[in-house]
């Protein structure tokens, strides 16, 4: 019974969520579709049912149960016309009380060219994004009614300048991990749950998410994920399938591809990646490349280390 008002509660959430924002128009706070894991993004994003390190905060709290030591990363991406991108995270796992995680995530975006109506030139202006996350996991909440189901969740807060006008908000993420064989992962969340971000008197929704995703492991070196990304404000739907293969322990290669992209007006090429990885001792670093045809390409880098 307890199963069947789990399942009950999340499919009312749901529709609820659909019913208030479906529609509604375009989002504030874009940069929070943009992945932060350079070994995630070499798997075209397909993440969140892996989830296995310190990027868990962002792709799925509930994988948080998964960390076997403290773990920091960094993250740095170039992205187009001069935008910077970056994330700095900390996971620790508890036995106690259950693993925490933390992270800040950054944008900034320099010399915006202001003009007025006219198209007449007032100068220069610089935007910036900042979201401080605070996550938590609960590890098999449920052993004698459904064991193997891990539940997770964080909190942002959120800070938008642009041009020296400030904005603030808050938003939630809700997780589930369900694991019906030590071989499958399965995953829900609801990500960027908000009232929204106000600037002066307009106030914009966040990218709401709803997210569905599998991840098998066939073999010890092999991992393959695929989910659904359905970005309800925006009306969007992205499908994800992407792997990673660990050629000898300490180098891994990944691809995978992303649709639901204007191939039309950024070319056929846009949604794949690829991606390296390489570990030394307690040390990760890792690699994606990410084209987006007219757009350009992107390169991320990441740093890990478990201690």
């Amino acid at each position: 019974m307890k199963t069947k008002g789990i399942i009950s509660f999340l499919i009312t959430l749901i529709v609820l969520i659909h019913a208030m924002y479906a529609g509604v128009g375009t989002t504030g706070a874009q940069f929070l579709k943009i992945g932060p894991s350079a070994r995630a993004l070499g798997m075209a994003g397909a993440f969140s049912a892996v989830s296995d390190d310190v990027y868990a905060l962002w792709f799925n709290p509930a994988g948080l149960v998964q960390l076997q030591k403290n773990e920091l990363s960094a993250t740095y991406l170039k992205y187009f016309a001069d935008v910077d991108f970056g994330f700095l995270g900390y996971a620790k796992p508890d036995a106690t009380f259950g693993p925490i995680a933390f992270g800040i995530t950054y944008l900034i975006v320099k010399d915006i060219e202001k003009r007025n109506e006219k198209e007449e030139l007032l100068g220069n202006f610089n935007a910036k994004d900042i979201a401080l996350t605070v996550a938590y996991a609960k590890n098999n909440p449920l052993p004698q009614v459904l064991p193997g189901l891990n539940l997770g969740g964080n909190i942002k807060f959120i800070q938008s300048e642009i041009d020296q006008i400030v904005a603030y908000t808050l938003s939630l993420d809700i997780a589930l991990m369900y694991s019906p064989t030590e071989k499958i992962n399965t995953a829900i969340l609801i990500q960027n749950i908000s009232y929204g971000i106000k600037f002066k008197n307009e106030t914009d929704p966040l990218p709401l998410n709803l997210k569905f995703a599998l991840a098998a492991k066939p073999q010890k070196k092999l991992t393959v994920g695929t989910e659904i990304d359905g970005f309800i404000v925006d009306q969007k739907l992205y499908l994800s399938l992407g792997g990673e293969y660990w050629v000898i322990p300490n180098i891994a290669v990944r691809c995978g591809y992303k649709s639901g992209y204007d191939t039309a007006s950024l070319g056929s090429i846009v949604g794949l990646c690829a991606g390296l990885g390489f570990r030394i001792w307690n040390i990760g670093i890792d690699y994606a490349f990410v084209p987006f045809g007219e757009l350009g390409d992107t390169h991320r880098v990441s740093l890990l280390v478990k201690f």
